[in-house]
């Protein structure tokens, strides 16, 4: 598992600096194609069923409320502005450990 924060990451600016970013991943980092991007949710207190992905990673970009993330048989916190990388077979499961929904993006590729 990779974890990052974007309000700790270095921000760099693009196209002529007409726009700032920070690079979640980078291009050589990337394994498969895109399979499904998706903005999703936990009601307060839902836990994600315990799954993996046998053929691809998934990336998760956590926008608002507080939970947890478990990878294999580690939790860990997570906030807005964290960025997960899961790589492909591990096992994973969320958690919504707050009254507010627990919202987030996420992208799974495939070999």
């Amino acid at each position: 598992m990779k974890k990052i924060n974007i309000n700790l990451s270095k921000k760099e600016s693009n196209h002529l600096g007409s726009v700032n970013l920070i690079r979640l991943i980078e291009p050589d980092q990337i394994e498969g194609r895109v399979a499904t991007m998706n903005y999703a949710w936990l009601e307060k207190y839902k836990t994600l069923e315990l799954h993996k992905h046998i053929d691809g990673n998934e990336y998760y970009l956590f926008l608002k409320g507080n939970g947890e993330i478990l990878i294999v048989k580690e939790w860990t916190e997570i906030i807005p502005g964290d960025f997960v990388t899961i790589s492909k077979g591990l096992t994973h499961s969320l958690k919504n450990t707050n009254n507010d929904s627990l919202e987030f993006v996420t992208l799974r590729t495939i070999e």
